[in-house]
């Protein structure tokens, strides 16, 4: 199995762009506040950056259907998540 580790800013912007997700979505997702999301994408090295916990990441990956591995199984329409 593919070993997950703490994404770049970069790349979290890269898998919302691919997906057409909001920021405001994707913390939502992760379950996490706005602010929380934005520090995760935040320039490294700036005042507000954070990294992304590897299990957020995972999750994220998971619902957005993104993962090498694990596959999503329930319906984003349906409000399961």
């Amino acid at each position: 199995m593919e070993k997950i580790t703490k994404p770049t800013p970069d790349e979290i912007r890269e898998l919302l762009k691919s997906r057409d997700v909001t920021r405001e979505k994707a913390a939502g997702l992760v379950h996490v506040g706005l602010r929380t999301f934005h520090s995760w994408v935040s320039p490294i090295g700036s005042t507000n950056y954070r990294p992304m916990p590897v299990a957020t990441w995972e999750l994220l990956l998971i619902k957005l259907d993104a993962h090498s591995v694990y596959k999503r199984v329930d319906n984003m329409d349906t409000g399961c998540v």
